[in-house]
């Protein structure tokens, strides 16, 4: 143990004294060869070598031994060199030999260098080739890792690729409840995958595959809204649509009226195409007021079950159908202000008949969206008032024009072929058959007759005023054809003139209280024309003086006995037609 601690100390002395030399050899060096040491050191390691040797002997020599040194060295460097000659003298052959076979490896190097190049050039492309072989190798071995993979989830795999076609099966099928939670499961996966972050391809093929059959099954669900369903499927395809997730609550609102407007549009197309066909107009504005007595009531009815916070697109929907009935009353039922419009319109005639058919379907359709809050028949009954009233103005017009013509081809010779017949029952004058006395009046009672029974058929109380002054008129029209046929054509004290006379007191005397009692029987008590007015006018060139008319209880007792004569006001009434005074066959021309 001692001698092995003496050995570690003479070691650690030895070592201490080679640094210490080291570092005086180094500075020593530094000294003697200046800021070129670094380069030499580099550029001829053998000198450095040979001066770090050398330098030690130098160091330890004494001033004497450093004088001697100069010539030591040349005697030593002569001695080397005569050794040399020695050498080289006695082995000159070894020398040539090694010259010859140093230049014999020298060309057999240059030989093989030329070769390798030669060999290099060569295999630089195998090279090349190599190297895209082992890339394409390392990328073959990802890809077998990751079709392994692929291998191991081959049935997760083809479930996935399955989806979208799946999901276009549901849809085509209206499978809507099955489409649905696919969808769900679609989503569900496709979050998961953008949770981690990764890029797969074919999750985002699937994605955009399922983005369009989401697209299709919302097209799907739409377009059922199109078709003639009820609130019970309404509910069902709203629902899907509000878990499809791709609309909010005012899109879908709206998505609702937009696509059951279409459904409406289909049948008003068929309306569209009665209206434009001739004599068929009746017909379409029918169809049209039922149109919206039963579709329009229906799908107002659906929203509100639906959508019940809100009802403004409802109102506006509902107002635009509105309108559009309206407009083709308007087109068709409102009577025309210009001769253009009255030859536009004249292909579309609407008699009474049909306007009260047009009229109850509409009074049914009001009373109907009512419970909508889309009343509207107080916005067309006027409409139906002033067709009504042209149409009776009309009428009483073409009775004007009967009776000038009957007037003037009328020979004055009085008709007796119903005189001493008995009234029937239902007249409202005891002594309406005196009227074929004279054929113009006969035919005036007849035209005027006509029009009382257009009325029954569609009796609005708007019209009573209207009605009286239309008739007032036309009886003061009479007169005046009357005194324009005295003037014109007869003679006093002539047998033409006694009959002339003899007509105007039928005139006065039985048509006015029968026009009279018409009216009191279609608008009541007070519908009262003014016969004591018209008949004071005729005194004293149509007639001599105003008799008593003593018919006039029994007309009252008739009128009160006749069904169905109560005053309709707002409502329809159909009511008994009277008898049209017969024109007897002999007097026609």
């Amino acid at each position: 143990l001692t001698a092995a601690n003496t050995m570690a100390v003479d070691l650690e002395g030895y070592q201490r004294a080679w640094r210490l030399r080291h570092a005086a050899d180094d500075g020593l060096m530094l000294q003697v060869f200046g800021e070129e040491l670094p380069e030499l050191q580099k550029a001829n390691p053998a000198l450095i070598d040979v001066a770090r040797s050398y330098f030690p002997h130098l160091t330890s020599s004494t001033y004497e031994a450093l004088a001697r040194e100069p010539d030591n060295l040349k005697v030593e460097k002569d001695r080397c060199e005569r050794e040399m000659e020695q050498l080289a003298v006695q082995n000159y052959s070894a020398f040539i030999g090694s010259a010859e076979v140093t230049q014999g490896v020298k060309q057999e190097m240059s030989s093989i260098r030329t070769h390798l190049q030669e060999m290099a050039e060569t295999l630089e492309p195998t090279q090349d080739t190599i190297a895209e072989l082992q890339s394409k190798a390392a990328g073959l071995s990802v890809r077998r890792q990751a079709l392994r993979k692929v291998l191991a989830q081959h049935t997760a795999v083809l479930e996935l690729l399955e989806l979208p076609q799946l999901l276009d099966a549901c849809v085509r099928n209206q499978m809507y409840e099955e489409s649905l939670e696919l969808l769900a499961f679609c989503n569900s996966l496709l979050q998961a995958h953008e949770a981690r972050g990764e890029e797969i391809a074919v999750l985002s093929g699937i994605k955009e595959q399922v983005a369009v059959q989401r697209a299709n099954l919302k097209d799907a669900l739409a377009s059922q809204l199109k078709t003639d369903i009820h609130l019970p499927a309404c509910v069902r395809i709203v629902g899907f649509l509000r878990r499809v997730q791709r609309h909010s609550e005012d899109e879908l609102r709206q998505l609702f009226i937009e696509h059951r407007s279409k459904f409406l549009e289909s049948h008003k197309q068929q309306v569209e195409l009665l209206r434009h066909s001739r004599g068929s107009v009746g017909t379409a504005l029918r169809n049209a007021a039922d149109l919206l007595r039963t579709h329009v009531y229906d799908i107002g009815t659906q929203y509100k079950a639906l959508f019940p916070q809100d009802d403004g697109p409802l109102s506006v929907w509902l107002n635009s159908q509105v309108m559009w009935l309206v407009s083709l009353l308007r087109h068709h039922v409102l009577p025309p202000s210009t001769a253009a419009a009255k030859a536009s319109q004249g292909s579309a005639k609407i008699d009474a008949a049909q306007l009260t058919t047009v009229l109850r379907q509409c009074v049914h359709a009001s009373s109907t969206l009512k419970r909508l809050g889309g009343h509207f028949f107080g916005a067309v009954a006027s409409i139906f008032e002033a067709r009504m009233e042209q149409h009776c103005r009309d009428m009483l017009d073409a009775a004007l024009l009967n009776f000038h013509s009957e007037l003037g081809r009328y020979d004055w010779v009085p008709s007796t072929a119903m005189a001493g017949s008995a009234p029937e029952s239902g007249w409202l004058h005891p002594q309406a058959l005196e009227l074929t006395r004279h054929r113009p009046l006969a035919v005036l009672a007849n035209d005027i007759v006509q029009v009382f029974n257009e009325l029954r058929q569609c009796t609005l109380y708007g019209l009573r005023v209207a009605v009286v002054t239309h008739c007032y008129e036309c009886s003061m029209a009479s007169l005046n054809l009357l005194r324009s046929v005295l003037a014109q054509n007869l003679r006093p004290g002539s047998p033409q003139t006694a009959e002339f006379h003899k007509l105007c007191r039928n005139f006065a005397d039985i048509l006015m209280p029968l026009v009279a009692a018409h009216l009191e029987a279609l608008f009541g008590a007070a519908a009262r024309l003014d016969v004591d007015g018209i008949v004071a006018s005729m005194v004293p060139d149509l007639i001599e003086d105003i008799q008593p008319v003593e018919a006039e209880p029994v007309v009252a007792e008739h009128a009160a006995a006749l069904p169905d004569t109560e005053p309709a006001a707002t409502e329809l009434g159909v009511e008994q037609s009277p008898a049209e005074i017969g024109v007897p066959a002999a007097e026609a021309p």
